[in-house]
C-alpha cells in the first residue's frame, strides 16, 4: 500500500501505479527475499510498489514505504556535496591533497600528493579498492578521526594502480568525506543531514542497516550461508559512510534521484549549472563521474546515468534517462547471486512498464 505521506514533496497527482504486479514474478524467479521499485517523471512518482517478506522466515510483508539501504549509490550524494563546497569556493576540481592537507604533505607519497578532487570524484587516482576499515573502526575514534586517518594510510602509500586510469575504489570516496569534513568542520553525517536530506525532504535518511537489531520493523538484508538466504542485520564499517551506508525509503531516494535528473536538465537546485555539468562529466576515454556511469541507451534518447550499490546484504540500482524525463530504481534485501541479474531483469520490466505509462499517461 502506497503511503500519502511519502509522496507529499512531490506534485499533486492521481496515485501511483502499483508496481507489485511487476515485481512479484521478479521475486519468484530469482528467489529473493523481497524488492521494492519506482518509476519518476520529473520530480514525480508515477509507479511505486513492493512485494516479498521483510526477513525470509517471518510473514511480514516488504512495504512500499518501508526503509532500504543504498550501498554505493551514496557516493553520488558524497560528490553532490564536493559540488557545493566548489561552489561556495572553499575547493576547486584541481585542488590536490597536499593543498587540502598541507599539515599531512611531507608525509605523502610525492605521487599521491598531486592526486586532485577531480581524481576522487572519477576513481583515477590510483588507490586500491579498499583499505582495512575495521582496522580504523577498532581505534574508536571519532568517525573525522577515522577519514583522517584513512587520508593518512592511502596518501603515504605510492598508487595501487596508475593514476588517470579507471578503478573502482571506496577510499577515494572516504576521502571525499575528509575533505567535506576538513572545509565545514562538522562530520560527513552531519553535512549530508543539513546540506541533502533536508532540502531534498528526505525525511526517512539515515546510515546503517535499516531498523532495529533483533527486530523486523524495517526489512533486514540477506546473503547466502550453505546454498540459502540467511537473514543479517549488519553492514559496512561506519568510517565507509561516504562510500556507501545511507540508508531512506525508496520514495526518498527519488527525491535525491529527482535532482540528478534536474541537474541533467540544466535547472539542479543545490548546486550551480555550471558545477553539476562538471561534476558528471567523465574525462576523455572514461564513463564514470561524480557517483555516475555515464553512457548511452537507444530506450533513453541518448544520455544516461546510472550505479548499483551493495554493502553485501542488499542491491540496489538506478537508471536515469534525462531526454526523456524520467528514471527507475530498483532495490532488493539480499547481496546474494544472481541479485545483480535480477536488479538488471527488474529495471528493464520497469523501463518497459515506463513506455506504456509514457504512452497512457
Amino acid at each position: 500500500m502506497v503511503s500519502v505521506a511519502v509522496l507529499s514533496c512531490f506534485r499533486a497527482a492521481s496515485a501511483p501505479v502499483d508496481l507489485a504486479v511487476t515485481l512479484q514474478p521478479l521475486v519468484q524467479q530469482y528467489q529473493l527475499p523481497g524488492a521494492v521499485g519506482a518509476i519518476i517523471h520529473g520530480s514525480q512518482v508515477v509507479a511505486l510498489g513492493s512485494t516479498g517478506v521483510r526477513k525470509i522466515g517471518e510473514p511480514i510483508p516488504f512495504l512500499s514505504g518501508d526503509i532500504i539501504h543504498l550501498g554505493s549509490d551514496t557516493k553520488a550524494m558524497t560528490a553532490l556535496l564536493i559540488g557545493k563546497l566548489i561552489d561556495k569556493r572553499r575547493l576547486t576540481f584541481n585542488s590536490t591533497m597536499s593543498e587540502i592537507f598541507p599539515d599531512l604533505a611531507a608525509e605523502m607519497d610525492p605521487q599521491m600528493a598531486k592526486v586532485t578532487v577531480r581524481n576522487l570524484l572519477d576513481h583515477n587516482a590510483g588507490f586500491a579498492h579498499d583499505l582495512d576499515w575495521w582496522e580504523l573502526n577498532a581505534t574508536r575514534s571519532s568517525l573525522p578521526a577515522q577519514r583522517r586517518l584513512a587520508v593518512k594510510k592511502a596518501l603515504s602509500a605510492p598508487p595501487s594502480h596508475p593514476i588517470g586510469t579507471f578503478f573502482y575504489s571506496n577510499v577515494s570516496f572516504v576521502l571525499l568525506g575528509a575533505i567535506i569534513e576538513a572545509k565545514t568542520g562538522i562530520s560527513w553525517e552531519q553535512e549530508i543531514q543539513e546540506e541533502l536530506f533536508k532540502p531534498l525532504h528526505m525525511t526517512t535518511a539515515g546510515f546503517g542497516p535499516p531498523g532495529t537489531q533483533g527486530m523486523v520493523d524495517q526489512p533486514w538484508g540477506h546473503v547466502l550461508d550453505a546454498d540459502k538466504l540467511k537473514p543479517v542485520h549488519n553492514d559496512n564499517a561506519r568510517v565507509m559512510a561516504p562510500a556507501g551506508t545511507v540508508h531512506c525509503s525508496i520514495v526518498d531516494w527519488s527525491h535525491f534521484v529527482a535532482e540528478i535528473l534536474r541537474g541533467e536538465q540544466g535547472h539542479p537546485t543545490l548546486v550551480s549549472p555550471a558545477t553539476f555539468k562538471a561534476l558528471i562529466t567523465p574525462v576523455s576515454g572514461q564513463d564514470y563521474a561524480g557517483g555516475w556511469i555515464v553512457t548511452e541507451r537507444p530506450w533513453a534518447g541518448g544520455r544516461t546515468l546510472t550505479h548499483s550499490g551493495s554493502n553485501t546484504t542488499w542491491f540496489c540500482t538506478v537508471w536515469i534517462a534525462p531526454n526523456k524525463d524520467f528514471a527507475v530504481l530498483i532495490a532488493i534485501n539480499s547481496g546474494a547471486n544472481p541479485v545483480g541479474k535480477a536488479a538488471d531483469d527488474g529495471i528493464g520490466r520497469l523501463i518497459k512498464l515506463n513506455s506504456t505509462l509514457a504512452t497512457n499517461p
